[in-house]
């Protein structure tokens, strides 16, 4: 059984100010949690070493760059392949995320990609990936809310 470390009204406040902008300098983390910089140098090691905070990363706006076209792809697999399939999705740079799911599809697919033409390029190479049995593609027009925040 895998063991849930304890987060503290501090941790979980430094999550959150960290997960805002992982930019900012532990003095000035210390000053809003009411911690030395020290302790917030403790406490994100602790985060890291226990794998709650995954990384540090730059946020891409898909907007600003040439990859503007984001979509949802429903892979149904022929039955016990999903395992197969899978490690064939997760390598491809243009997906941004595999999730199995219960439902009309064995997997849920998001990726970005330049426009309709590289989308179609990708499909074809998905369908002739095997153990794939068929996937629905559904093309985002606008996106309301979407974040990596976990809020505590």
């Amino acid at each position: 059984m895998v063991e849930i470390l304890e987060l503290d009204e501090i941790d979980r406040k430094l999550l959150n100010l960290l997960q805002e902008n992982s930019k900012l300098p532990y003095a000035e983390l210390g000053e809003r949690l009411g911690i030395s910089s020290s302790g917030v140098h403790k406490r994100v090691k602790r985060l890291v070493e226990e794998d709650v905070i995954k990384r540090f990363a730059a946020i891409v706006d898909p907007q600003e760059t040439e990859k503007k076209l984001k979509a949802f792809i429903g892979v149904a697999t022929e039955p016990g392949r999903c395992a197969d399939v899978r490690p064939k999705l997760i390598e491809r740079p243009e997906i941004l995320g595999v999730h199995e799911t219960a439902g009309d599809h064995d997997l849920l697919v998001k990726l970005i990609t330049k426009d309709t033409l590289k989308l179609n390029d990708i499909l074809h190479e998905i369908d002739s990936i095997p153990g794939v049995s068929s996937t629905r593609t559904s093309i985002v027009l606008k996106t309301e809310k979407e974040t990596t925040l976990v809020k505590f």
